[in-house]
């Protein structure tokens, strides 16, 4: 994880609640997210900030900025695993990895035009992700580890308009003629 984040369920504000926020709020908060959710919603229209839970409310909106922060390093993951693995093996590419490319650069793309709040942490993200990727690729090809680049070959701009080659074809599709 990138310096200075913090996992979700480890919020900055964690311990004993600010005076106006009853025990009942924090309790509520984890019994019920969505009904806590929507009463410190209500209350926060109402104008009745003495009674929302500030505390739950400070450490779950910190939980939400550290999950999307996952959420795109988990996209930037599996699309640089896939990446790596048509770098290595591009002979062995099939339409499933074409896809899952396409799929995780969208992911991506919409976490990155919704919380651009975020972009400070792009550069550590993108770089563990990487770190990621190469081992998993390693892993699920039985490649060693030395065969895919120490150093990211893309830049994040690079991996996001990435397009692959298309899959060769195999089996009864490669016989047919024409």
């Amino acid at each position: 994880m990138a310096e200075g984040m913090q996992a979700p369920g480890h919020g900055a504000l964690e311990g004993a609640a600010p005076a106006g926020t009853s025990p009942q709020a924090r309790a509520r908060y984890g019994e019920d997210e969505h009904g806590w959710l929507m009463e410190q919603a209500g209350l926060l229209r109402a104008g009745r900030l003495e009674e929302v839970d500030r505390a739950s409310l400070a450490e779950f909106l910190t939980d939400m900025a550290a999950a999307h922060r996952h959420a795109f390093q988990s996209a930037m993951t599996v699309l640089l695993h896939h990446m790596l693995k048509v770098l290595v093996q591009p002979e062995r590419m099939t339409r499933s990895w074409l896809l899952t490319i396409r799929v995780q650069q969208q992911h991506a793309r919409f976490l990155m035009k919704e919380n651009p709040g975020m972009r400070q942490y792009l550069p550590d993200l993108y770089a563990d992700a990487y770190a990621d990727a190469r081992g998993n690729a390693s892993a699920e090809t039985g490649i060693a580890l030395t065969r895919f680049p120490v150093d990211n070959p893309w830049t994040l701009d690079d991996a996001l308009a990435f397009v692959p080659p298309e899959p060769p074809l195999r089996g009864r599709r490669a016989a047919r003629p024409g």
